[in-house]
């Protein structure tokens, strides 16, 4: 069987076109889509139905019904912009506070190193809005109390929980 024919009975899927030939159909359109016009059309009628909708129930003219709308709309951005500015503010003051217990939580580590009895020694240094905790082992009571007075030296310590333990002699 040679590879033009095709057997009788079956519809070939593609008509033979003569050799050289250009193989596009020069007369080939693609089918015209109609949707998006009925959308539009859609569209259209909605806002005009909505109009007159809106017209029905407020008998103000449309301009002051503009009016009111952008007025709405500024009121709203204010109130927005106003909460905004209160949240940064907060968010603002948590952050100077989270940093001024770090920088208490670094000058009581620094002055407890340059102590010599107490350098040697393992103490945990932790701040939570001002309140400076010490924990750990302390060489003996006097160097314990002397730990507690470096700890509320730095600026901003409200108050010192001194929890370093002594070892029983």
């Amino acid at each position: 069987m040679n590879d033009d024919t095709v057997p009788s009975g079956v519809r070939p899927l593609h008509p033979p076109t003569p050799l050289g030939s250009d193989l596009r159909a020069r007369d080939f359109r693609p089918p015209r889509r109609r949707w998006p016009g009925f959308v539009a059309a859609g569209l259209l009628g909605a806002g005009l139905a909505a109009a007159a909708v809106s017209s029905w129930y407020d008998a103000r003219p449309i301009g002051e019904r503009i009016d009111a709308g952008l007025a709405s709309a500024r009121d709203a951005a204010q109130s927005a912009a106003s909460n905004t500015a209160n949240a940064a503010g907060d968010a603002a003051a948590s952050a100077a506070a989270a940093m001024g217990d770090a920088a208490i939580t670094a000058a009581v580590k620094t002055a407890l190193a340059t102590d010599p009895a107490l350098s040697a020694v393992k103490i945990d240094v932790t701040t939570t809005d001002g309140v400076v905790r010490l924990d750990g082992p302390a060489p003996d009571s006097r160097s314990r109390e002397r730990a507690e007075m470096l700890a509320s030296a730095p600026q901003g310590v409200i108050r010192v929980d001194n929890r370093l333990v002594v070892p029983s002699s």
